[in-house]
């Protein structure tokens, strides 16, 4: 049996799912059944209302906290309100926190928006500067905040060098783990705090919910899970049912979508119409030997360039796609590419049009096929 399997107490059956509970509110059998449920706020017990969590959402913040070697899980209701309400929940009107260049866009700009309006102060570093992170730290500094490998460009932080910094000065480590998912590396093992996951890419798989999921250690759950049941932020039965589907098949699904990107970052890296390659994988990306120093595989998600052309001409490319689909998301079972634009604080060639790809679980063969396709028309 996996995860938390479910035994009938009259035949001894097993089950392999929880049973997903629509409901809303607890019913008890009596007023000190009512009143011990009430006074049970970090659900000891079994919660009084479904915002505490049900059967299935149990099942699958066990399933991560096992996988990613944590204390406790907690999902909430995005990958974004994952991350929005874990800096909500430890910074402070006056705090300055330390974040990588080229994290997610939205992260950015709540952190520009949201936290600066509040009074918390940051600073952007490439993945090179936080091997010198000790010189951008301030008094007030109390959060380092990584995504890594980073959205689109895949920069990649040495994760226990910042860790040993941030220990020295009794500073909270917070990383995304996304792109990677528990399989690929778990963060909390190289001395991070507290780790995010946008459950709706690799954990579901499918493309058909939208979750996140915060993995912490024993210091920081309990604080952690008392914001999130104040602020109301949390996951519904549905959801989590996806994602738990998702976890049994999620090794499968990665080394089938890795094998397929390898071999179209093959193709494209000899091509003469492509400029670049984005892969961590690759030794020609800059962070290619700290990759190495932390993930044991890789995924099914990279970026290439092409010189830039007419948009005629890169609306023909795309429309070449017969199986990638034009899409943002990126994880699921459908191979995606979309165009992004390098924003003004990386390094760029504005001579280059750049894609991102996620692989999906298409044939290989048909999949390097599209892209010759689309490629013809460049």
């Amino acid at each position: 049996m996996s995860m938390v399997d479910e035994v009938s107490e009259k035949t001894g059956r097993y089950f392999p799912h929880p049973a997903v509970q629509r409901f809303t509110s607890g019913v008890y059998p009596d007023h000190h059944a009512l009143v011990t449920a009430s006074q049970d706020t970090l659900k000891e017990n079994y919660p009084r209302y479904s915002r505490f969590g049900t059967p299935v959402t149990d099942a699958v913040e066990q399933e991560v906290t096992r996988l990613e070697g944590g204390y406790g899980s907690l999902c909430v209701c995005s990958g974004l309100a994952a991350i929005t309400s874990t800096l909500l929940a430890f910074l402070r009107p006056g705090d300055h926190i330390l974040v990588n260049r080229s994290v997610y866009e939205p992260v950015r700009h709540f952190i520009n928006t949201y936290l600066s309006q509040r009074g918390v102060s940051a600073t952007f570093l490439s993945s090179s500067e936080f091997m010198e992170c000790d010189k951008f730290l301030k008094k007030s500094t109390t959060l380092i905040y990584i995504e890594s490998p980073s959205s689109n460009v895949f920069e990649v932080t040495d994760i226990e060098f910042v860790v040993n910094q941030a220990q020295k000065n009794n500073i909270l480590v917070v990383m995304d783990n996304t792109w990677s998912t528990p399989l690929l590396m778990n963060p909390i093992k190289h001395g991070v705090d507290v780790v995010i996951h946008s459950a709706s890419k690799y954990l579901s798989g499918h493309s058909d919910a939208v979750a996140g999921i915060i993995t912490t250690t024993e210091k920081y759950f309990s604080p952690l899970r008392k914001y999130l049941m104040m602020a109301g932020i949390c996951l519904g039965g549905e959801e989590s049912f996806s994602i738990y589907k998702g976890l049994k098949t999620l090794g499968v699904r990665l080394d089938t979508q890795a094998n397929s990107a390898s071999k179209i970052i093959e193709l494209l890296s000899y091509h003469p119409h492509v400029g670049t390659v984005l892969a961590p994988q690759l030794i020609t990306h800059p962070d290619h030997c700290t990759y190495n120093k932390y993930y044991k595989k890789y995924n099914g998600v990279f970026s290439f360039s092409v010189a830039c052309v007419s948009d005629k001409k890169r609306d023909e490319f795309l429309a070449g796609f017969k199986i990638f689909k034009l899409a943002y998301g990126w994880g699921g079972v459908d191979s995606c590419i979309i165009p992004f634009t390098l924003t003004h604080f990386l390094i760029s060639d504005p001579t280059q049009l750049f894609f991102r790809v996620s692989t999906g679980l298409e044939e290989c063969d048909l999949l390097i096929a599209d892209f010759k396709n689309a490629l013809s028309f460049l």
